[in-house]
């Protein structure tokens, strides 16, 4: 797809971060988006601050974590705007991760799963059967992480193997598509190269009480990418931070080249991927990843 003017796009968790970078760079280039998200007031506000731009930049609440949710956002897209285009399976969470995984509670995997696996799910159910029904060129973008789909970083094993399932049901999703040699195209983002400057850290902020976390869990230290930078810091670890917008313009050019891996070069993360695969190709002992 080299040009996105007139398409249609939707972005889930378009409200902040690379979503709503996303969606403001489609539109720059004369998308027609639709943004959504779980967070109604900050998705209404960012979406009136690109309608007050003159761009063509919808909103609708929606939960991806529930198929009627998702199902009726694909209803009203298509009944009040036609045909989608690109779809931008980007919502996603991360628990406050601090227990081995045997300590870990059912909600914190029930939360996340439910929005970074079965949300990519969800969206692939909703919208696919009717992008390939219109037959117009088109594609899907899954936003995914190294952490899971390359290496596993054992601080965080409820978000790692999230991701790790995004990226298998991903490769699938292409692979299938092309041997139906359906129209619609497949792309996989790994936002970066460094710790993207998002909301992902606070995400807590929208869980549902029904899967609230453990009152008894000890307190995360890190609410925020400047808490991390912080606590790196304190390490003797200078962290580098990648906007938003970089990961929407690269994940632009990336879709414009028909790419399947948009994933930014990043040296210490490709050599901890590397000896990863050094290890099973060898069936040597796992090393413990090392990415700063």
């Amino acid at each position: 797809m080299k040009d996105f003017n007139g398409k249609l796009a939707v972005v889930t968790g378009g409200a902040s971060g690379v979503g709503f970078a996303i969606g403001e760079a489609l539109a720059k280039e004369g998308a027609k988006v639709i943004l959504t998200d779980i967070e109604k007031e900050s998705l209404e506000s960012s979406t009136a601050l690109l309608a007050n731009q003159s761009f063509d930049v919808f909103c609708k609440v929606a939960d991806v974590s529930n198929i009627d949710s998702m199902q009726e956002l694909a209803s009203w897209c298509q009944s009040e705007y036609g045909p989608v285009h690109l779809l931008f399976n980007n919502a996603g969470v991360a628990p406050a991760e601090l227990l081995p995984i045997w300590d870990t509670k059912p909600n914190d995997w029930q939360w996340a799963y439910g929005v970074n696996v079965m949300g990519v799910l969800h969206g692939i159910q909703a919208f696919v059967p009717g992008m390939l029904a219109h037959g117009e060129e088109s594609r899907v973008i899954n936003t995914c992480s190294g952490n899971g789909a390359f290496i596993n970083l054992p601080s965080t094993p409820i978000y790692t193997s999230s991701k790790a399932s995004v990226s298998s049901i991903t490769e699938v999703l292409k692979l299938q598509l092309e041997q139906a040699d359906a129209s619609v195209k497949v792309s996989i983002l790994f936002p970066g190269p460094h710790t993207v400057r998002t909301k992902l850290f606070s995400a807590e902020r929208n869980r549902p009480e029904e899967l609230a976390r453990d009152p008894n869990a000890p307190e995360h230290p890190i609410s925020s990418v400047e808490d991390m930078l912080e606590m790196m810091s304190s390490m003797g670890i200078e962290m580098e931070t990648t906007e938003p917008e970089e990961v929407a313009s690269f994940c632009l050019a990336q879709i414009k080249e028909g790419n399947y891996w948009i994933n930014p070069i990043n040296e210490k993360s490709e050599q901890a991927f590397k000896d990863r695969v050094e290890s099973i190709i060898s069936r040597s002992d796992l090393p413990n990843p090392n990415i700063f």
